[in-house]
């Protein structure tokens, strides 16, 4: 049947279906362009993206990289079980895969270390001269005299190799930094797997960690989640074919949702954004409220259809009753995500803006090209009875339940008087949790993988013997041989003492500055090797003398690792081997080093042109995303409570509407925060969209349900009857969604990945605190306290085959 335009007045749905040729043309010409970017996203990780790129600790660590070292580095750890490493097979174990590390795809040359390497030097005096040599290149020892003599000097520089070489001498490392851009994890891994499976035996175990296998592990363990994300989505279409199934064109919600991902693909492959495999769950979760929305739409329009069995008019209506709400609930969902942009975090800026339109295309794909599509397709059955509603998975049983359900919120008594003030006591321990949940790291290893996964058995297994965590301090200062120089003896006092304050304060394990590598040692060897002289040089003269000595025996780009800005000397790097990056250590590291510079070189006027620098390395990147994501939570959780109440109090026009949705958002998506807090997850760049997306998500329920509550309202119902008729139409479409969406998030809590695990039944808790309040606390509030925007609600909305009613009886 035809619409009369003429005699009826013109709403969104009929304009809709009146120019719905020229709509469907250009949505499916967008769908199509965005189909070609969708096939060019890049699968690809980029370590830099992870943090803020404007942070001082960011820009520091950027401008000296290349010469102090980068973060995405590998670590592996060579470690026998009898005897030590100074054997002849050992050592030439160590020196075989120093080479093979050497030339692993992406691998900095200059920034491969072990005891076979040129760039691990120590000072040794000879006849008329002073000289710096390899411990061990270019050849391990001939004999066992050689042996011994290496054995000797390891042991007499165990300071300075505190970082390569375990105290028990029964372990040596090899350290390598990679190029960050273009790096392929996937062969990085495959590489680091093979030399394993080569040089280990019974003897002999290789451990290895680092930042570029924590990535690495993901491209690994792609394939598995791969095949998570494919259950995940069979089981979505499987719930919803049982909740929908029993009509034809049940599947016209995959469609639209399929459509508005295809948005969102192409403009993340549009905008060249990277896609992190690690971050597969993300996508999914976008997708499946895109989904979501496309159920609501599409039982809505059964209900109509069922209420007056025409097609057209019931997809008029069915637009028009559905806009507003959806409106709603597509803002909110924008909200929950596109404030993570302001952190200033590419990766996050990517997924603001790049799920911002993968969501808002549900206002096009949803809310405008869904009810095209039903008008061109077959009417489905109908089903006079509304008892029917749900025919898909509603049995008798689930019906009795379901009835009872139903009459909760407007049912006075105990019940619903618990309800509300179980709500109460939940919002507000949810909002005490929000002020305790933990920032950042909480352990040694990555939270990305579970406890006894093996990138994290030996990260740990390396920890108990070596530190792998790296902060740089920076000190610039005039050129040599200006008095304030970085090698003058009172600037290297200066980091001498910084040291000694560190390892006091148990902020680092060791400290590798020029002063401990270098000067005292080559002050001793210069002195007869007499301990006492185990100092710095007495003159600035003698302190550049012990700098040439030192270099001119190293390998040619040896001493950028200590003055990144050779020729000159204006800058030198103090290396800090943490135990951990966890939040705690950073930042108590940063504090102390703060009280250092106010307390220490401030107040110096011998040291008023030089500036300390801090905190570079992979220790201050993350300091800096903990600082980011601290402030982030907070300014996110605000903005987006904010447009949830400003939406609403628009589309609603009334300012209790408004408030009740925000706490509704509040006392659902809090808990959240005590969950984290029970399980000890911290706040990361993994975390936090993940937190945002399910406040934006969950208030999806609510939303649909008030808005439903206020259309019976405007249609003439009395407040109670509206309810229970809104819990048993929109209410059932709302746990239809509530099904769906966590039948497909279920599979993830058996990913090999513990942030999809820990991220899977968080949102599932989010689900299922949304569905509660949304369908029961929220009703039974209205019910008791009978709320004027919508009591006093008088209508005429105007839709095709409604009614007007006038005012609604309370």
């Amino acid at each position: 049947m035809g619409l009369d335009t003429e005699v009826r007045p013109q709403t969104f749905g009929r304009y809709i279906l009146a120019h719905r040729k020229p709509l469907a043309a250009i949505l499916i010409a967008i769908t199509a362009f965005m189909a070609y970017w969708a096939t060019r996203v890049p699968v690809a990780t980029r370590f830099e993206d992870l943090f803020p790129s404007k942070d001082p600790n960011v820009l520091l660590y950027r401008e000296y990289r290349r010469q102090y070292g980068g973060a995405q580095t590998l670590v592996l750890l060579l470690r026998v079980r009898d005897g030590d490493i100074f054997n002849m097979k050992t050592l030439r174990a160590i020196q075989d895969l120093t080479r093979q590390v050497d030339i692993l795809p992406g691998v900095n040359h200059n920034e491969v270390f072990s005891l076979a390497s040129y760039r691990l030097v120590y000072a040794r005096a000879i006849p008329g001269a002073l000289v710096s040599r390899p411990y061990m290149y270019p050849k391990i020892p001939q004999n066992q005299a050689e042996l011994e003599d290496l054995k000797k000097t390891v042991m007499a520089h165990r300071e300075e190799l505190a970082g390569y070489v375990t105290p028990d001498f029964k372990g040596a490392l090899i350290v390598a930094a990679f190029n960050e851009r273009g790096l392929d994890y996937k062969a990085l891994f495959d590489a680091v797997q093979s030399l394993i499976a080569k040089y280990q035996d019974a003897n002999t175990t290789i451990y290895a960690s680092g930042a570029a296998m924590f990535a690495a592990w993901g491209y690994h363990y792609l394939p598995r989640i791969s095949l998570i994300f494919l259950i995940s989505v069979a089981l979505m279409v499987l719930i919803l074919y049982l909740a929908l199934g029993r009509r034809s064109t049940w599947w016209a919600p995959i469609v639209t949702g399929l459509c508005s991902t295809i948005w969102g693909l192409g403009f993340v492959g549009l905008m060249r954004f990277n896609f992190d495999p690690v971050m597969l769950v993300i996508p999914f979760i976008l997708t499946a409220r895109d989904l979501s929305h496309g159920i609501q739409w599409h039982g809505r329009y059964y209900d109509e259809l069922d209420r007056n069995a025409d097609k057209m008019a019931a997809c008029a209506a069915t637009a028009d009753l559905m806009l507003r709400p959806g409106l709603l609930a597509v803002v909110a969902n924008i909200a929950g995500v596109i404030f993570l942009v302001i952190g200033n975090i590419p990766l996050l800026r990517q997924i603001g803006y790049g799920g911002a339109v993968w969501l808002g295309a549900s206002l096009a794909m949803v809310f405008v090209f869904q009810p095209i599509l039903m008008s061109y397709l077959p009417r489905p059955q109908i089903y006079p009875s509304r008892q029917k509603q749900g025919e898909g998975l509603r049995g008798s049983f689930l019906g009795s339940v379901m009835a009872r359900f139903e009459q909760i919120p407007v049912t006075h008594g105990v019940m619903r008087t618990a309800l509300v003030v179980a709500a109460a006591a939940l919002m507000i321990a949810g909002v005490v949790a929000s002020q305790h949940v933990p920032i950042g790291y909480q352990t040694l290893g990555t939270p990305l993988y579970r406890e006894n996964a093996k990138i994290n058995q030996d990260t740990a297994e390396i920890g108990r013997f070596v530190p792998t965590n790296m902060a740089w301090v920076v000190i610039e200062a005039p050129n040599f041989p200006k008095p304030e120089n970085p090698i003058s003896v009172k600037t290297l006092r200066m980091a001498d003492d910084l040291a000694t304050y560190l390892l006091d304060r148990g902020d680092v394990l060791a400290v590798l500055g020029f002063a401990e590598i270098a000067s005292k040692p080559m002050n001793m060897l210069l002195h007869n090797g007499d301990p006492k002289y185990y100092a710095l040089p007495d003159t600035d003269t003698l302190s550049g003398t012990l700098w040439f000595f030192f270099f001119s025996g190293s390998a040619p780009d040896e001493v950028y690792t200590f003055f990144g800005r050779y020729p000159s000397v204006t800058s030198m790097s103090v290396r800090l081997l943490l135990a951990d990056h966890t939040y705690r250590r950073l930042q108590r590291l940063h504090a102390d080093l703060d009280n250092f510079v106010k307390s220490r070189v401030i107040n110096d006027p011998d040291l008023s042109q030089v500036k300390v620098r801090y905190v570079g390395g992979d220790a201050g990147l993350y300091l800096a995303s903990d600082n980011v994501v601290q402030r982030l939570n907070t300014i996110n959780l605000a903005l987006t409570l904010a447009v949830i109440f400003l939406t609403t109090t628009l589309i609603f026009r009334s300012l209790t509407a408004g408030l009740l949705l925000v706490i509704a958002a509040v006392m659902a998506n809090f808990g959240a925060f005590i969950y984290m807090n029970r399980e000890i997850i911290g706040l990361t760049i993994d975390t936090i969209p993940v937190i945002s997306l399910g406040i934006g998500l969950g208030i999806n329920y609510t939303i649909y349900t008030l808005g439903r509550i206020r259309d019976e309202v405007a249609s003439g119902v009395v407040l109670d009857t509206a309810i229970t008729t809104a819990l048993h139409t929109t209410g059932w479409w709302v746990f239809a969604t509530f099904a769906v969406m966590v039948g497909g998030i279920i599979p993830w809590a058996f990913s090999p990945l513990l942030f999809h695990n820990e991220m899977s039944v968080l949102l599932i808790l989010l689900m299922v605190a949304n569905l509660l309040v949304g369908l029961l606390i929220l009703p039974s509030y209205i019910a008791w306290q009978r709320p004027r925007f919508l009591t006093d609600y008088s209508v005429s909305i105007g839709l095709p085959g409604r009614e007007a009613a006038g005012r609604a009886v309370s």
